[in-house]
């Protein structure tokens, strides 16, 4: 299970922003047939994209504790 959802990590990461950009160029300018799948992973990429803008990641906080 958890290479399944590291492979999804991974495929999201790399491709949310061309299927966000390309889908609606596909859709409205190419004359691409609707297709329901295609339109699963532009909700799901543009949620991702959101998520993104509105909450940061905000890094690591590695230093090491002094005891």
């Amino acid at each position: 299970m958890n290479k399944v959802y590291g492979t999804f990590i991974f495929f999201f990461y790399f491709v949310k922003y061309p299927i966000a950009i390309f889908l609606p160029i596909a859709y409205f300018y190419l004359d691409y047939p609707n297709n329901l799948i295609m339109n699963i992973l532009w909700v799901i990429s543009m949620i991702l994209i959101l998520k993104d803008w509105f909450f940061p990641h905000k890094g690591c906080d590695c230093k090491p504790k002094n005891k």
